[in-house]
């Protein structure tokens, strides 16, 4: 991982934004917004909102890390700054990963539906392929949790009496890996991660069972599959498969490009960071 400038820092600001000023109150306004979505019991699927609210913070942080009041008091935080930049690039790479997933998964469904209509003889062989693509990305999802929670470790080590700066880089490294967390447990399926995660990360499972429409629909498309491969009547079974990948993959599509949306903005805000740090 990539580690920042070892550059000392001496002084510590006490110039923070005030809560009032426009930059901190969109911050505090979309952190606000992704722990409402969080508590609502009828979040029935739309976790592109919730994609969306994110991708809103790290535009509102990015804007935050251009005051020159934040850059002041951040070049007073050496260590703060150092520990950001490492969890910002956990989190990329975490963002990273459960966008590689979600496309494999879209690009198999697509392929899988190409060999339905057309009869293809090798279905059976692109079934198989479709099995062994979900188990990677069950493993791939087991590195992803593994990184998010490295990243929560730090931000719930950080105490309780923090002054604003401190308080709002730990509620969006909070609220980042509980919607990490989510999506790669939605992917993963349930029970699976559920087996090796359950002691680390109970309560994000619950959170996953809120998702019912999203974690249900990557349930029945793979079930769907599975029965075709193992039923001995294909044609019904083919119809069904094809019956819960479409609305499966319109979430997929959805989703994705939420994500690619948001590493752009992680990877500005990142930048930022950056800037600050050579800037000191």
């Amino acid at each position: 991982m990539a580690t920042t400038s070892a550059k000392s820092f001496h002084i510590r600001s006490t110039s923070f934004p005030s809560k009032s000023h426009p930059s901190l109150a969109r911050v505090q306004e979309c952190i606000h917004l992704v722990k409402a979505w969080e508590a609502c019991p009828s979040r029935k699927a739309r976790l592109v909102t919730r994609l969306g609210h994110l991708k809103d913070l790290y535009a509102s942080v990015n804007a935050f890390l251009q005051l020159p009041l934040t850059q002041q008091a951040l070049c007073g935080k050496g260590s703060l700054v150092r520990e950001m930049m490492d969890d910002f690039l956990c989190l990329m790479d975490a963002c990273g990963l459960v966008k590689d997933s979600l496309q494999q998964t879209k690009e198999q469904h697509q392929s899988l539906r190409s060999m339905f209509r057309r009869g293809d003889p090798g279905l059976e062989a692109g079934i198989c392929a479709y099995q062994c693509s979900r188990k990677r990305m069950k493993k791939e999802m087991g590195k992803c949790l593994r990184l998010v929670s490295s990243v929560e470790k730090h931000a719930s080590s950080s105490g309780d009496n923090l002054d604003v700066v401190d308080q709002v880089f730990k509620d969006v490294r909070a609220v980042t890996v509980s919607t990490f967390t989510l999506l790669s447990l939605i992917i993963s399926g349930r029970k699976a991660t559920q087996s090796i995660f359950s002691r680390l990360l109970s309560s994000k499972i619950h959170e996953a069972e809120g998702d019912e429409d999203f974690v249900g629909e990557v349930e029945r498309a793979d079930m769907a599959i599975l029965r075709m491969h193992s039923h001995s009547s294909k044609t019904a079974r083919k119809e069904d498969a094809q019956e819960a990948q479409r609305p499966l993959d319109l979430k997929l599509g959805e989703t994705e490009v939420e994500l690619e949306d948001l590493l752009r903005c992680m990877i500005q805000a990142k930048v930022s960071l950056l800037n600050i740090v050579t800037g000191c």
